[in-house]
């Protein structure tokens, strides 16, 4: 069993992810390192890094939706002091940032060198894998996971679909009452969300999981709304 599992190929290939533009997943903090300063560890999910007095980077989304612009002054793989980080890596970074700064670092952060932006809506696919008992219709809320990202969000508009991006045969079980479009288990629609709290960092192609109480779903964000 153990020699099968080690010949299993891998489902995601980061190194096929080095050319596209630098992406670090925040995942932990620490404020205050004694000699360093600020420090976040998490996963290079795309591109290359080189550390340096020279390298500005953007790390954000802050509560009001804006990034902080900083440089990386050095990064740590495995407990090692290293200049270059690259896609598939699970790495530590330390900032520039005074005092005041730093309290706006928190968990679910993303740290990128292209000037980014953050939205409180988005759209996907979704399908509902279970949730007996349960209906989704407009203005349901659920606690959304994409990728780093953890957070309430409300479904603000439902679009049955048939032809979507999941892959998956046509939808059924959803209904369509006095009330608008109902979702039950087995059901696929396209949803507009919008977060609860604060802007994230969301791009198309990323996958997301919801979850309430009993329901639980899937889907893959779409777009962006302008």
């Amino acid at each position: 069993l153990r020699k099968m599992l080690f010949s299993l190929p891998k489902r995601r290939r980061h190194e096929k992810k080095v050319d596209r533009p630098f992406e670090f997943l925040v995942e932990d903090i620490f404020l205050n390192v004694p000699g360093v300063g600020s420090v976040v560890s998490g996963f290079v999910n795309a591109g290359e890094l080189n550390v340096g007095a020279n390298c500005n980077v953007y790390v954000g989304p802050t509560n009001d939706g804006t990034f902080l612009k900083t440089v990386a002054k050095s990064a740590h793989v495995a407990r090692i002091n290293t200049s270059h980080i690259t896609a598939g890596q699970s790495a530590c970074l330390a900032f520039s940032l005074n005092k005041e700064l730093r309290k706006k670092l928190r968990r679910g952060m993303v740290v990128v060198q292209e000037s980014p932006t953050a939205t409180k809506e988005f759209d996907a696919e979704i399908c509902v894998l279970k949730g007996e008992g349960t209906t989704i219709r407009r203005s349901y809320q659920a606690y959304v996971h994409i990728l780093n990202v953890r957070q309430s969000a409300f479904a603000r508009d439902i679009q049955i679909v048939n032809n979507n991006a999941l892959g998956l045969p046509p939808s059924h079980n959803a209904k369509e009452d006095t009330e608008g479009i109902v979702l039950r288990p087995g059901s696929r629609a396209k949803v507009r969300f919008e977060f609860a709290q604060r802007p994230e960092y969301i791009r198309p192609g990323m996958r997301m999981l919801f979850r309430d109480g009993r329901v639980r779903g899937v889907g893959i964000v779409t777009g962006i709304p302008q």
